[in-house]
């Protein structure tokens, strides 16, 4: 097996205390309630920045949501 850079949500646990910062940020709805429960899951904060910022193109804001987390996560 090769080496590879981690899948995102595992760079996503590994980093999550750096990572939760830069995602509250840009998504400031987000409580460190919300952050402790998330509990760097992936698929949870996905799905709490759906529930907090719902529009009517939820595949599209889905898409969006996901590119930015990627983009941060790429960081570390």
């Amino acid at each position: 097996m090769s080496a590879q850079t981690p899948k995102t949500p595992n760079r996503m646990i590994a980093h999550w205390k750096a990572a939760r910062v830069l995602i509250k940020s840009e998504w400031s709805r987000l409580t460190d309630a919300d952050c402790d429960a998330i509990d760097a899951e992936y698929d949870r904060l996905i799905d709490r920045i759906r529930e907090l910022y719902r529009t009517g193109a939820t595949i599209m804001l889905e898409a969006e949501v996901k590119g930015k987390v990627n983009r941060f996560l790429e960081r570390f």
